[in-house]
């Protein structure tokens, strides 16, 4: 069996899926959609993002094997392990194997959904899960590197996969599922 977005062997052909977060999604998440033409925007409002608020934006990014399921559903990420101190942003990812080859590209996605969404001034911080993956420090070290992060985002093939996996993220929450 292999992953209809990466056509790799699944590393988990059988993911423990949990119950969703309680908590409901902001319907006024929508201004943290930063763009260049907004000039109204200030520090003041951007002081007002919190980790609730960073959750929503990443919480029902598909997973690359099973994108019928969510990076929350998985538990890949949580509210309490998303983190908001000032212009940092971390992101603390549980792969669901030790081994799990689609970690980097699940960590992509965050990043390029982040990088999106988030104004310029806050930096993005990834860290892994104590005991939850082989080689957490090769994995946070290429995502948090800005310059590997922007060539990986050059290949169109890996953003098209990026951009599957992004895609449902804006219409999942407001509904349950």
């Amino acid at each position: 069996m292999s992953s209809s977005l990466t056509g790799r062997p699944l590393d988990n052909p059988n993911p423990k899926l949990f119950a969703i977060s309680k908590s409901t999604f902001r319907q006024h998440a929508k201004h943290l959609l930063w763009s260049k033409d907004d000039d109204e925007s200030s520090d003041e409002e951007d002081s007002d993002i919190d980790a609730q608020e960073v959750f929503d934006l990443i919480r029902s990014i598909s997973d690359p094997e099973f994108p019928l399921s969510s990076l929350e559903d998985l538990q890949v990420v949580t509210l309490d392990r998303v983190f908001v101190e000032g212009p940092i942003v971390t992101v603390e990812l549980r792969p669901t194997q030790p081994h799990c080859s689609s970690a980097a590209l699940i960590g992509l996605a965050i990043a390029v959904r982040l990088l999106r969404s988030l104004p310029p001034r806050f930096r993005i911080n990834f860290t892994v899960m104590e005991g939850s993956y082989l080689s957490p420090e090769a994995l946070c070290k290429q995502l948090n590197d800005k310059e590997r992060v922007a060539a990986a985002c050059e290949s169109p093939a890996l953003m098209g996969t990026l951009e599957t996996m992004i895609a449902r993220a804006g219409a999942r929450g407001n509904t349950a599922h």
